[in-house]
């Protein structure tokens, strides 16, 4: 069966994060994507320029979970109920996609590529923001204790941070 364009995409990033989580990052590459996908290497590069530009594909998909996330909690009127919603939509997400981990925590892949580290660093912040000004709201309302929003944002951010790496290192 022949795929659309954005069909494709979504096969080859697919097929990108499970080989990084099977085999780690430095085992990703174009002929191994390629043959995994079931197309040619020329065939894959018109759809993506280069081992980066997928890299820049996954996190897109990284990015959307904040963005949905965000949208969720928008129907959410309890400030500490969005923190709990907050919470459990990352850990809902990396249930249902546990490979993901594999990426979040592989840092090889954003050490000597500039971009990816740009951009990965952009989705923290936006999370950190949505978390923050959730935070903020809690605390005028006088849900949460009397603390700076960034730093409490900070400690669920590293907490969750720690709770996935656990489950990871406990094969998930």
């Amino acid at each position: 069966m022949r795929l659309n364009t954005q069909q494709r995409q979504s096969q080859i990033i697919d097929t990108a994060i499970n080989i990084i989580h099977q085999h780690g990052y430095s085992y990703l590459s174009i002929r191994e994507l390629a043959n995994q996908v079931g197309i040619s290497q020329p065939a894959l590069y018109r759809h993506f320029t280069n081992k980066d530009a997928i890299i820049l594909g996954i996190l897109d998909r990284m990015m959307q979970l904040g963005t949905s996330i965000k949208q969720k909690l928008e129907t959410v009127n309890n400030p500490k109920e969005k923190i709990k919603q907050f919470i459990l939509g990352h850990i809902e997400f990396l249930q249902e996609n546990p490979e993901m981990t594999s990426v979040i925590f592989s840092e090889d892949i954003f050490q000597d590529n500039a971009q990816a580290k740009n951009k990965l660093k952009t989705i923290l912040d936006f999370r950190c923001q949505i978390l923050t000004e959730i935070i903020a709201e809690a605390k005028n309302n006088g849900v949460v204790v009397d603390i700076s929003p960034q730093d409490l944002s900070m400690l669920i951010i590293g907490y969750l941070r720690l709770v996935i790496l656990k489950w990871c290192l406990n094969n998930f």
